[in-house]
């Protein structure tokens, strides 16, 4: 009788002494089911939808050319460019002493790019209709600059390509949570490499160690084998013993010390988990429940509560007892990817304030197609009276003396004499006959020196200040006495001088750039118009 009290007695210290070395391992299994849709089309012949933007698919469904039982039409309202600032840092150098020894300036452009789509839906299973709303949006900040007029150029140059960056990652993104809610809503997503995992003891001292280790692989093994679309029924069978041997455990190890507490979670989660995968909610419940009252891992078993409720939600709304199934996802549209976007086209106005010659100021919307064609003439949205667009209006460059848009891009007037120019160029219904007319140009630059310009995205125009008519610098004359202008704009001005004399300037946009901007920095007399 003592005998068996003492074996009693020492095989519970022995288990209550393996038990403070019950270190738990996450050990990960693969899981495969179907996401079932929280709007389901239940009659699977009627799992059909129609979009005008092939970006937009949703799983389990066929793709048909019009009148789908899910018919979505998407619009692109475009992107707008909000205020572009150059923000200006103060960087200072200190000695050991603390003293300030240098200050320098570092510039950078900051400008929010903001996109916007919708969005409507037509379930004809239903009759609901419904339109959703869409938006992106994008601070861009630039590296940093030595000066303002860098940052402000390096931007100018980069803007359309800048805008077009951020509306294409815009439009992605949106189609993205387009396909997000639209799955979550009526799709059927498989999950194939999807991965859960079972707490398993992690000390070989343990006297379960092995027994664990081995239940886990016959799990490992048995859910690789189970397929989204096969029934699960076999896979039910063969984590019976499993099941059956973590509940063993439980009984073996009682009492309220924490590490006691751990060996029966461990055997709790595992057998909540594989029934959750198993699709039997109400046990999971049941386990779940088990877990609060053991009070290791309160939260855990709350969890598994909400998963299970959400499943057993799921499978009633769903009219069905499981999620492995088959899911047959079509293109039935048969028209080819070059037609099948119908998506309306983009326009995207860009706003600016045009001044006249006679210094009348006007907001107006210029396409953003139409703004490479500034030149001769400028094209404008025309309006009627109820803000509709029914057109464009086109005024020659003659009569305007600036645009300036309010992202800070920025055209002037400047009368020189194109290089292309042969024998003449029909202007406004005159013709001239290769002399210096008016024409539209992009600031590249421009202080109380010297200015250059940019006409028709590829001929740059020097201008003096104080002279009324630019050079063309693909002009005969600018290019074969190339030095002599640039010696004759930098009078009074000796290291820019000998920098030209010592060829350190190009005919190129950046090293002409950089021409002007050191001439101005120079502390000299303006230069004298070249012309």
């Amino acid at each position: 009788m003592k005998q068996g009290l003492l074996t009693s007695i020492t095989l519970l210290f022995c288990l209550i002494s393996f038990a403070q070395s019950a270190d738990l391992d996450k050990e990960n299994f693969k899981v495969s089911y179907v996401k079932l849709p929280t709007k389901p089309i239940l009659d699977d012949t009627k799992r059909t939808y129609s979009t005008n933007n092939r970006g937009i698919s949703i799983s389990g469904f066929s793709k048909v050319k019009s009148g789908g039982t899910l018919d979505y039409n998407y619009t692109f309202n475009g992107t707008e460019i909000g205020e572009v600032n150059i923000n200006k840092n103060k960087i200072e150098k200190k000695d050991k002493e603390g003293k300030v020894v240098s200050v320098r300036y570092e510039y950078m452009v900051v400008v929010t790019y903001s996109s916007s789509g919708s969005l409507s839906l037509n379930n004809a299973e239903t009759a609901e209709n419904f339109q959703k709303t869409y938006s992106e949006s994008t601070t861009y900040k630039s590296s940093t600059f030595s000066s303002y007029t860098k940052a402000k150029d390096y931007y100018n140059n980069n803007r359309t390509n800048l805008r077009n960056k951020y509306r294409s990652a815009h439009k992605s993104t949106i189609i993205s949570n387009i396909n997000t809610y639209t799955n979550r809503a009526y799709g059927y997503i498989p999950y194939t490499t999807e991965y859960e995992y079972l707490w398993i003891l992690g000390s070989k001292k343990h006297p379960e160690f092995q027994k664990h280790h081995e239940a886990f692989d016959k799990v490992k093994a048995a859910f690789d084998n189970i397929k989204y679309d096969e029934p699960i029924d076999e896979i039910k069978k063969e984590m019976e013993p499993i099941i059956e041997y973590f509940n063993s455990v439980i009984p073996n190890y009682p009492g309220d010390k924490r590490k006691i507490r751990k060996v029966r979670y461990a055997s709790y989660y595992n057998i909540a988990n594989l029934y959750y995968y198993l699709e039997m909610p109400e046990k999971v419940k049941e386990y779940a429940q088990k877990i609060i009252d053991n009070n290791y891992d309160k939260k855990d078993g709350k969890h598994f509560i909400n998963k299970a409720d959400k499943l057993i939600k799921s499978l009633e709304i769903n009219k069905t007892n499981t999620r492995h199934m088959k899911v047959l996802t079509e293109d039935l549209s048969n028209v080819p990817d070059e037609e099948e976007e119908t998506e309306t086209a983009d326009v995207e106005l860009n706003k600016a304030y045009l001044i006249t010659k006679e210094n009348d100021t006007t907001l107006v919307d210029i396409k953003s197609s139409d703004i490479a064609s500034i030149g001769y003439k400028l094209k404008t949205v025309e309006y009627d009276q109820n803000g509709t667009p029914i057109g464009s209006r086109v005024k020659s460059a003659k009569k305007c003396k600036e645009l300036v848009f309010v992202d800070g891009l920025h055209y002037r007037n400047i009368k020189f004499k194109e290089s292309s120019i042969k024998s003449g160029a029909v202007d406004a219904g005159q013709m001239v006959l290769g002399g210096a007319t008016d024409k539209l140009c992009k600031v590249l630059f421009e202080s109380d020196k010297i200015n250059l310009y940019l006409f028709n995205e590829s001929e740059m125009v020097i201008l003096p200040a104080g002279s009324e008519k630019g050079k063309s610098t693909m002009g005969a004359g600018f290019v074969f006495g190339f030095k002599k202008n640039l010696t004759k704009y930098a009078e009074g001005c000796p290291t820019v001088i000998e920098k030209v004399a010592n060829k350190e300037y190009k005919n190129n946009q950046e090293s002409l750039l950089k021409f002007c901007d050191e001439l101005t920095k120079c502390s000299s007399t303006p230069a004298q118009d070249g012309n």
